[in-house]
Parts: structure tokens; sequence; C-alpha cells
């Protein structure tokens, strides 16, 4: 098992991920409150991985050099994961790694010159006491969001969609960090009974608006391959693909 890391192992960590700011997005979150105390970190001269751990199974991810990577993922602690790995080094772990789900995913990045202005008009804002609107409007879906807990509602930013004084539509932030300057768009849904009216576009236009005023330096997101639909409408919206990756949930083995 590899000691806890210090805080010369995070300075180290977060030089490597600036240099690859749009696949690092989360992780340089990552390092900074409320989600640092989530972290646990495993870090190398040239190469970090990590374990987030607000989430149930944790989060594991990686960036670096894929040798280095082949170690530290092997000091990591054997359980079920949630994982978001480049082929370099998804292809490491091996039959070390028994998934249950995979899917290949691209990381998307937003060109904020292609971003429409107004897009996001007839949005609004949502606040930490419309939890219960929003977990209503997630509930019993099976496409609904499969990664969203309070904290991102609490520290986060979420915008939404009515009709009358019904929730029908959100989108909110993965993680944001406005001193790393980076923000992740996650939690886009829309009641499926209000579906093709535009009303997850203009959730999701909302919130990157807001986004783009606090002057976040990377905005990303991540969308299935085959999902052509969502990949239309964040085209739409100025993301652009940036790397493809592989996105499942399995067992990690002993090394």
């Amino acid at each position: 098992m590899a000691e806890p890391a210090g805080p010369e192992d995070l300075r180290r960590a977060r030089s490597l991920f600036e240099q690859d700011r749009v696949w690092c997005a989360y992780a340089l979150a990552d390092l900074e409150p409320p989600y640092a105390d989530r972290t646990s970190w495993f870090v190398g001269e040239r190469a970090a991985a990590m374990l987030y751990r607000g989430l149930t199974p944790p989060i594991l991810f990686a960036h670096g050099e894929p040798e280095e990577v082949d170690r530290l993922l092997r000091a990591l602690p054997p359980g079920e994961v949630q994982y978001g790995l480049l082929a370099t080094h998804r292809v490491r772990l091996g039959a070390r790694l028994q998934s249950a789900r995979e899917v290949h995913m691209w990381r998307m990045c937003l060109r904020p010159a292609g971003f429409p202005a107004g897009a996001g008009e007839g949005s609004v804002a949502l606040r930490a006491d419309d939890l219960a609107e929003i977990v209503a409007l997630f509930d019993g879906h099976a496409d609904r969001p499969d990664s969203f807990e309070t904290l991102q509602l609490e520290h986060g930013l979420f915008f939404g969609v009515r009709q009358g004084e019904r929730l029908v539509a959100a989108a909110g932030t993965h993680v944001l960090s406005e001193s790393a300057s980076v923000a992740a768009v996650g939690n886009v849904f829309t009641d499926p009974a209000h579906r093709r009216r535009g009303h997850g576009r203009r959730a999701s236009a909302g919130l990157v608006t807001e986004l783009l005023r606090r002057g976040l330096r990377t905005i990303v997101l991540n969308v299935a391959m085959a999902n052509d639909a969502a990949l239309a409408l964040y085209r739409g919206l100025g993301f652009m693909p940036f790397c493809g990756y592989y996105e499942g949930v399995g067992e990690l083995r002993e090394g």
C-alpha cells in the first residue's frame, strides 16, 4: 500500500494535471475544497492516480507516463470502482479490472467562441432548496444521472427549465472550482414526457452562460460516443471532442 500523499506530492500532481487541463479537469477540482478531503492520491514523478470517495463506488482516475501509472495502480486497494481511464492506462490493468459495464466516451471541451449567445434564455438558476425537485425529476428513470450527489448542488451550479410550477429539465456541474478555473458539466436530464422541446439544451446553455460569466478557463463534459443526440446537442453549444476514454464500473483485484 502506498503512503498517503503529502504536500509536495500534491504540488507535483497539480503540475502534471496543468499540462493537460481538459483531460485532468476533474482531478484539478478534486485537489481543492470541498472535494479534497474525499480524495486519496497516489503520486509519482511523472504520473498520478486518485480515488474520489464522494461517490459509491469510488471513482478511479489516472494521468501520466503509462509505466508509472501501472506502478501506482498496483498500490490501490482492491474493491469495486467506477473509472475513467485513457486506453493507454486501461490496458495496463488488463484482467486486474473485471468490468461489469464499460462505455467508450468522449471528453468534450467548450470552445467559447462557438457558444451561441442567448441559448440559455428561459432557464433559471436552481438553489439548494430546490434539491427535492431535482431528486423528484431524476427519480425512477433508467437513464437518470448516475453520479449526482447533494454536494454538487451545494458547491456547484445548476440550471433548470420549468413548465408552470414543475421542473422538467435540469443541468448542473459534477465539479466546479473557481480557484482551479475548471468546471465539468453533468447531471443533464429532461423528463421523458417533455423531451424533444429543447428544454435540456436551454438548461445546459443557462449553466454554461453562467460558467463563462465567471471566467472559467476550462469547461468540459463527458458523453458516450454512441449517443448521437447528446453529441449533436453539445456540439451545438460549442463543445468539441478532445479525447476518447473508457468509463465503467468494475472490480479492481490485487496486483
